[in-house]
């Protein structure tokens, strides 16, 4: 009997340690729970390979407080689940969910900081939807950005996207492709929390892996986006993309700034028309200096899409109201201030006059557009 008891007893020590075993390890899932959508935070190292120099690494964890406190509070959706990925080094990073007592759960330490090249990117997205098995996905990525410039192009300074080197910046390209092959397929939005990303071209190299591009034309302040205002739209199941669009102006409204939402299903009709336009005015002239810039650089590479169109199309007011209304359909919500803020050239604001919430670099006589623009999908879309 007294052997028995010790038996019960040993038998007995041993399952209470395996329950308590079991309780270090939080399970992944929230059985209560269930989940439709996943928001993915992409905030990769922004310095170079051997320096923090020109890193957004302070304010990306700014921007990261105002989303757990967002949470915390209940102002996201609770059918969403938050995925982050943050870089403290061009060597580390951490991939983790956003709980929502805005505790952080680890899902992996990777022993690299920037997922720049599409299998790395790849291989990122498909964890994140192996552990959130959802029916859409959206990914903002917080990053320095110079649009569709290849990596390592100038007129890049601090700013593809990513890092202050060529080593740590991504192509548009490889983002695209790392999305459509990986096993989510296609983005409900990508949002870029970075400068210069909201270019016809960018959209239309992104158009099969998002229904849309959340983007800046010109900079954007080193602050981003003010997740604490607008992260109940961004983590809709169907995204409020005017929602979106006016909570960030309402917050810029007293600084500088523009961002549009871009509907990237309607790149496919606008590069049709673009190509007619192109094929009617071929070798027209115009003067070059009157079309709207929307970056600092001292030889533009971005310019007011509809501006172009405009003085392409001169007094051709049936091409004009045509490809108007595409521009409509194509940038629904939009917002500038007056004035825009650059740090290039020493730092100076310029005026916007006009604005229809997206770029084209297809007049630009910048040596890296010249370089570049003809093997962009739109180049060669187009003409």
């Amino acid at each position: 009997m007294k052997k028995l008891n010790i038996f019960f007893l040993l038998c007995l020590t041993m399952a209470m340690a395996l329950v308590s075993c079991s309780d270090d390890v939080p399970d992944p899932i929230d059985p209560v729970r269930t989940y439709t959508n996943t928001v993915f935070v992409y905030m990769p190292w922004t310095g170079s390979e051997t320096s923090a120099s020109g890193s957004l690494t302070n304010d990306f964890r700014k921007n990261l407080r105002d989303i757990e406190s967002t949470i915390k509070q209940g102002n996201g959706n609770t059918e969403t689940r938050t995925i982050v990925l943050f870089a403290d080094s061009s060597a580390r990073s951490r991939l983790f969910e956003v709980r929502d007592d805005s505790t952080e759960y680890t899902i992996a330490n990777l022993s690299d900081g920037a997922m720049t090249t599409e299998v790395e990117l790849r291989n990122l997205l498909n964890s994140v939807a192996d552990y959130s098995h959802t029916d859409t996905y959206s990914i903002i990525v917080g990053s320095h950005g110079s649009g569709w410039l290849p990596a390592g192009s100038r007129p890049f300074e601090t700013r593809s996207f990513g890092g202050t080197t060529a080593g740590m910046q991504t192509e548009i390209k490889a983002l695209a492709n790392a999305i459509t092959s990986s096993n989510i397929g296609k983005m409900q939005y990508i949002c870029f929390d970075d400068c210069y990303m909201a270019n016809i071209e960018t959209a239309y190299a992104l158009r099969n892996a998002t229904n849309w591009l959340l983007a800046s034309t010109s900079e954007v302040m080193a602050e981003g986006l003010p997740y604490y205002t607008i992260w109940k739209y961004l983590s809709e199941p169907n995204a409020d993309y005017s929602g979106i669009i006016d909570g960030f102006g309402n917050y810029y409204s007293n600084s500088y700034g523009a961002f549009s939402a871009i509907d990237c299903s309607k790149a496919e009709e606008m590069a049709t028309l673009m190509k007619q336009l192109n094929e009617k005015y071929a070798g027209w002239d115009y003067d070059l200096s009157t079309i709207q810039a929307l970056d600092g650089y001292r030889s533009h590479v971005y310019y007011d899409m509809g501006d172009y169109i405009n003085k392409v199309c001169g007094n051709d007011t049936v091409d004009n109201r045509a490809i108007y209304n595409e521009l409509k359909e194509i940038v629904p919500y939009k917002f500038t201030t007056p004035r825009i803020y650059t740090v290039y050239q020493g730092s100076y604001t310029f005026p916007v006059r006009t604005f229809s919430g997206i770029t084209i670099s297809d007049p630009s006589i910048n040596p890296a557009a010249l370089q570049y623009k003809e093997s962009t999908d739109w180049w060669v879309a187009t003409h």
